[in-house]
């Protein structure tokens, strides 16, 4: 099983080139509208080069987001659920 780390809580348009396509991609998957000043989380699957964003605004619930890690055969760290936990919360 791989490891999801979170690596920053930023606004969009403070997420660095190279990760902005996965941050995309989500954002056409979920049918959602980017608004550079909308906060987003940024998770990096350990040992690779991928990355999954967390949109802050109007966000699924830990649990969802576990269930989606998981079909990816991914989990995440303490640390990142603690403080995923914190800000899904707001």
């Amino acid at each position: 099983m791989h490891v999801a780390r979170l690596i920053a809580i930023t606004e969009l348009r403070n997420v660095p080139s190279d990760i902005r396509p996965f941050v995309e991609f989500k954002a056409a998957v979920e049918d959602r509208q980017l608004d550079e000043k909308e906060m987003v989380a940024v998770l990096n699957i350990d040992t690779t080069s991928s990355y999954v964003p967390v949109f802050l605004k109007n966000p699924i619930s830990l649990e969802q987001l576990e269930k989606e890690l998981g079909q990816v055969d991914a989990k995440l760290t303490v640390e990142s659920r603690e403080a995923l936990a914190r800000h899904l919360k707001r």
